[in-house]
């Protein structure tokens, strides 16, 4: 029998801590998998300050064997490091598959918008001038994702101050065309919020489901 494990490592959004995380990592701990939640500042540092400070040295730690597999999970923001992480990855690093939870893969409208503000930027800090919609922002200069990469956006919203910018498609603070990646292996949108998308129950069965067999559909008879 086997002994290779299957890691999940979990990155936060803006402004969030690890806790925000805390339903997908119980979940998926009870799904076997061995869970790393990794906490990073992210108002006070840049997403290449992200990666190299803080992913991957967690990763560094996870002391992997032989036939092990290293799958990601991520909200918003912590789609973006992720995305940044896989793009300097070494080649024999045993990357598994990831699921991207609303991204902002092409920009953020809203950073667009108030990135000229003083408040703003002292509320987000560094990241504000990397995650604009333009085509030099951080996100729009990754290039595609890896294989098996998927992003579940949501399209229901508790906030409605950014109606205007966004339009009815969005979760309130991204769009559901603005997740959309190069590469991507699969697209699924659900009903719900930005915020909590990360703990409602169909999305936790989603995220299980393509972790395990590498897409969203139900194929059991």
């Amino acid at each position: 029998m086997s002994s290779a494990r299957e890691h999940v490592i979990l990155i936060h959004g803006l402004g969030r801590s690890p806790r925000t995380m805390l339903g997908l990592q119980w979940w998926l701990i009870r799904a076997g998998f061995t869970v790393l939640n990794v906490a990073y500042p992210s108002r006070r540092i840049s997403v290449a300050v992200a990666v190299n400070d803080y992913i991957n040295p967690a990763l560094a730690n996870l002391r992997l064997e032989p036939g092990d597999k290293v799958h990601f999970v991520t909200h918003s923001l912590g789609g973006i490091v992720f995305r940044a992480w896989a793009a300097q990855r070494e080649v024999d690093f045993p990357l598994g598959r990831a699921v991207m939870l609303a991204p902002p893969n092409r920009g953020s409208e809203i950073m667009d918008h108030l990135a000229r503000q003083l408040w703003f930027r002292l509320l987000l800090g560094p990241v504000v001038d990397e995650l604009g919609s333009g085509e030099n922002s951080t996100p729009n200069q990754l290039g595609p994702v890896p294989p098996e990469t998927a992003v579940i956006m949501g399209r229901s919203s508790l906030i409605t101050l950014f109606h205007h910018l966004l339009g009815p498609d969005s979760d309130g603070i991204v769009t559901v065309a603005g997740g959309h990646v190069a590469g991507e292996s699969a697209f699924h949108v659900v009903e719900v919020d930005h915020a909590l998308i990360m703990w409602r129950p169909a999305v936790l069965r989603l995220v299980t489901r393509f972790l395990s067999t590498g897409s969203f559909e139900n194929k059991a008879l």
